[in-house]
């Protein structure tokens, strides 16, 4: 077993080496990506995040090779790297775990423990898989996030607290902003509801109280704040 843990040597780089160690990365983000959609299939995800999942492990381990121990070229890259600006938010936290593995992916190849990568991705891999089955995601699925909009005028302390009350188990409120250049307010509540199916009755009420203005109930964690 211990030859899995050990370091091809790539400290010349010939076409037959750089084509394993990218070959390797390039498989190891192809499971990556195939696990991320099984684990994604009943709520979907967008095209590039596959690509960005596939091709991100072979470029990282580009980059390794590349630099090697080499500290000149280490800070000469980071520089270039440095210039990226990424403007596209990540909508799901759990995304976050899948782009961190394929850059752990491409680093194991690139500095040449393509075993001892494969091992340690395909076994996260497999953890991931079964808490997916188990739907460990789903746990705790109750919470909600409830926006409401109010006129400015209105003094929100104690208005919605009763209907809260009567609907919610749990009910925070969280953060308040000005929208329309002060004309209008935001209130921001994390809520448990008691009983689903009564949430069309809980937005009717708080309708009635500010003002028939915009309410949005989601699931917590589906929004960005």
């Amino acid at each position: 077993m211990n030859y899995i843990l050990e370091s091809i040597n790539i400290t010349v780089i010939t076409l037959g080496r750089a084509l394993t160690v990218m070959g390797c990365a390039l498989g190891l983000a192809v499971a990556i990506m195939l696990v991320y959609m099984f684990t994604h299939r009943r709520t979907g995800f967008r095209p590039s995040m596959l690509f960005t999942m596939m091709l991100l492990g072979p470029i990282v381990s580009i980059i390794v090779i590349c630099i090697g121990s080499n500290i000149a070229r280490a800070i000469s890259i980071g520089g270039g790297l440095a210039l990226i600006r990424f403007r596209n938010t990540v909508e799901d936290p759990k995304d976050i775990v899948y782009f961190y593995l394929s850059i752990a992916a491409g680093i194991a190849c690139g500095v040449g423990f393509i075993g001892f990568g494969t091992v340690a991705v395909g076994m996260i891999l497999l953890v991931i898989i079964l808490l997916s089955i188990i739907g460990i995601d789903r746990f705790g699925g109750t919470g909600k996030r409830l926006r409401i909009l109010i006129p400015e005028s209105l003094d929100y302390d104690g208005v919605f607290e009763p209907v809260l009350e009567k609907y919610c188990r749990y009910s925070h409120l969280s953060r308040i902003k000005t929208q329309d250049y002060g004309t209008l307010l935001e209130l921001d509540y994390r809520i448990v509801m008691k009983n689903r199916k009564q949430e069309k009755a809980f937005i009717d009420e708080l309708r009635q109280r500010n003002g028939n203005l915009n309410i949005s109930l989601v699931q917590s964690g589906q929004e960005s704040l």
